[in-house]
């Protein structure tokens, strides 16, 4: 599938994917006003993930609920005192989203492909010897793993005070592989979400992320599995790929004018 909102999937199918992403990756902040907008903040917890931006509706916008709408992310940002920024998806349902903050100079990051594939068939040929840690939260050894598999990262700590305290419980599967591979699964409502998926940069291109892959899905009971990967990721799309990983639609965020900070490469759209 490449892009857009591809027949075999269709809308109802792309907001449950929505819902869920929402659901395990929360936000200390959330508001949902009444036309499907959804705006999330975590003050504490910067970058240009789901965690601090207005989610657009599974659905075409008229030109006035586009003005609205972006003055109203404006001033939840100032409100709670994070970046303002939208993240606009599916792309194919909101183009005229996308002219507009374009034409307002709001800086248009990477976009980010959405990925899902029936869980089972994923997962086979998993290696029943690859050992994996899974927990409900984010242990002391699981943090020290996900460190280690991203050096560069430098919220750590944020992450721990903020999301990883809401998302600890029986849906969550935090699971590592001694500090070599890493990531985080989130099942609920038939549906399995992918985060934080990492390997160690001295074991990368060994075949460690495609084990890790396998080996999360072998552990889950949700039939349909997802992740996100920047659209730039070759490595990483290569992977998901040769997993039978297909495409279900793209988003991308838009942050405000002076808001500053590209893409956190870390955050969100994973690389093993």
């Amino acid at each position: 599938m490449s892009g857009g909102l591809a027949p075999a999937i269709g809308q109802e199918l792309i907001q449950r994917i929505e819902d869920h992403c929402v659901r395990a990756w929360p936000a200390t902040i959330i508001e949902r006003p009444d036309d499907g907008w959804i705006l999330r903040a975590t003050p504490g917890l910067h970058g240009r993930g789901r965690s601090n931006h207005a989610l657009a509706p599974v659905r075409s916008l008229s030109s006035a609920e586009i003005d609205v709408a972006i003055g109203r992310a404006v001033e939840f940002a100032e409100r709670h005192g994070v970046e303002c920024g939208l993240q606009v998806g599916p792309l194919e349902l909101h183009i005229p989203l996308l002219d507009e903050v374009a034409a307002r100079g709001w800086e248009i990051q990477p976009s980010v492909l959405v990925m899902m594939s029936d869980t089972r068939a994923a997962a086979q040929g998993h290696d029943p010897d690859f050992e994996l840690t899974v927990t409900d939260h984010a242990t002391p050894a699981w943090l020290h793993a996900w460190s280690s598999c991203e050096p560069g990262r430098a919220n750590v700590n944020q992450h721990v005070e903020t999301v990883f305290q809401l998302m600890a419980g029986p849906s969550a599967h935090f699971m590592h592989h001694g500090d070599s591979a890493v990531g985080i699964a989130v099942e609920h409502d038939g549906i399995a979400g992918l985060f934080c998926l990492a390997v160690n940069p001295e074991r990368r291109r060994q075949g460690l992320g495609k084990k890790l892959v396998r080996g999360m899905l072998s552990r889950l009971d949700a039939p349909i599995t997802y992740l996100q990967v920047f659209s730039h990721n070759d490595a990483g799309l290569a992977l998901y790929n040769s997993l039978g990983f297909q495409e279900v639609y793209r988003y991308l965020h838009c942050v405000a004018p002076g808001q500053g900070g590209g893409p956190d490469e870390h955050d969100h759209a994973d690389t093993p």
